[in-house]
């Protein structure tokens, strides 16, 4: 699968959708924690509130994988888009409200996350 998918539209308009893709890596599934399970820091309904885009002529980038597998709207040296405000990683180790999103032992490290990158 592509990590995004990317629908030219005719207008100078670019919308991004990094946080509504739902799939996970292979594997991936089983190491999340059963509130991260149900992925609830996604943004579920934004392809639907936004279907009128391609009747504008909008290009659409939308994430296919979930945040929780490596989250697009993060800069990919890991740096914080917002200092000083709670917010999460590149690849994401907790939900927003701060529960793990992974199983004891089951993160990733520092190789995986740049496999991820």
């Amino acid at each position: 699968m592509d990590v995004y998918t990317l629908k030219r539209g005719t207008a100078p308009l670019v919308v991004s959708m990094p946080h509504s893709g739902t799939a996970l890596a292979p594997g991936l599934a089983q190491r999340l924690t059963d509130p991260a399970g149900g992925l609830p820091d996604t943004d579920w309904h934004i392809p639907e509130l936004y279907d009128f885009l391609d009747a504008m002529g909008a290009t659409v980038i939308r994430a296919n994988y979930s945040r929780y597998v490596i989250d697009l709207n993060r800069d990919p040296t890991g740096s914080s888009l917002y200092p000083g405000q709670a917010t999460t990683e590149l690849v994401p180790t907790t939900l927003f409200d701060g529960t793990p999103i992974y199983r004891g032992g089951e993160a990733p490290d520092d190789d995986e996350i740049e496999q991820r990158r």
